[in-house]
């Protein structure tokens, strides 16, 4: 795939309104509008996403927040009033055009706010995010992170620069199943953030795989269906009945995903010391990450080590755990695969 269709489609959407790149979410109704009048009318006129990234609502002074591809700013100029002139705001694109407009905007939303917090970067997320590792409390997007051709790579720099304890937290388009080779290969498709999706499990195995824990992906709306794919990218003779087959089971929905980076790394020896923890809910249950030792019954008191006690007491997981510290002197055991400590 190549980055040229990427870089053509959205150097013309910096200039003029693209409508099949416009959002659905209109930010207008989704914020008050004291949370958005420092900024100039013509930026949500032409930004683009496919929903709100779910931490851009909760954003709080003195947070330092990085937002993957940042357009015109948008998503940027509300986080830069939210975490006021103590925190930090940073806008990664590597379209010079959007930066050279996301730059021309800023200088009215900082006259506005009266502080200037906000520095655009030029660069790649998916080859090096260019600040230092525990940098950033939040990152977020909106409709960006399916443009990443290495996948394995952009999520590695996000859980890098992340500060331990803290959320990845983005809005994109993902698929019910991995996308058929036929529409892979669509460079078109991939400009317009068709392609380039990954399956809700494809996802999942690679914040995982990444070291985030607390994933949670939430559908928001059925963005379009295989029928309508097809129309929009293929001519009557570019697939065969198998390839129209595959292409028509697409199911390509808006999601709102969130993924943390541990308070600690859950990898290495760990010992027991006493720590017990008790799952609340909501559900029957709860599985902490893949190990099967990990998995918590709602109501039924578990020893965990205290690596596990360590994660259990931090976000995401404090609201819905309780965690039990040690009662006397408890002489450390070590924990080994299939012994009764977590």
């Amino acid at each position: 795939m190549s980055r040229k269709a990427i870089l053509e489609k959205y150097t013309k959407a910096a200039l003029s309104t693209e409508p099949e790149l416009c959002c659905s979410v209109d930010y207008r109704k989704e914020f008050k509008a004291e949370e958005l009048d420092h900024i100039p009318e013509e930026v949500f006129e032409r930004n683009y996403g496919c929903g709100v990234p779910p931490a851009l609502r909760t954003l709080k002074p003195g947070e330092n927040v990085l937002d993957l591809g940042p357009g015109l700013g948008r998503d940027c100029f509300i986080a830069a009033r939210k975490v006021g002139p103590r925190g930090r705001v940073y806008g990664l694109d590597m379209n010079e055009t959007m930066l050279e407009q996301a730059r021309r905007f800023k200088e009215k939303v900082t006259a506005r706010l009266g502080f200037d917090n906000i520095e655009f970067l030029s660069g790649r997320f998916d080859v090096r995010i260019p600040i230092p590792d525990n940098t950033v409390t939040v990152i977020f997007s909106n409709c960006v992170n399916n443009l990443a051709v290495d996948k394995e790579t952009a999520y590695r720099e996000m859980f890098r620069v992340l500060r331990t304890g803290s959320k990845l937290s983005f809005s994109d388009i993902v698929s019910q199943d991995d996308l058929p080779g036929a529409l892979v290969k669509s460079e078109r498709a991939w400009a317009d953030c068709v392609a380039g999706v990954l399956s809700f499990r494809a996802l999942s195995d690679v914040l995982y795989q990444s070291g985030f824990i607390g994933i949670t992906l939430h559908t928001d709306y059925l963005w379009k269906t295989g029928p309508q794919v097809i129309e929009d990218y293929f001519d009557g003779a570019d697939l065969d009945e198998c390839q129209r087959s595959l292409v028509e089971k697409v199911r390509l929905y808006s999601a709102s995903v969130e993924a943390f980076k541990p308070v600690l790394d859950p990898s290495g020896a760990c010992y027991w010391k006493g720590h017990f923890a008790l799952y609340r809910g909501p559900g029957a249950s709860f599985q902490l990450d893949s190990d099967p030792e990990h998995v918590f019954a709602a109501g039924v008191l578990k020893e965990v080590c205290e690596k596990t006690a360590t994660l259990l007491k931090a976000e995401p997981f404090a609201s819905h755990f309780t965690v039990f510290e040690p009662q006397g002197e408890i002489e450390a055991r070590l924990c080994v695969p299939g012994s009764r400590c977590c």
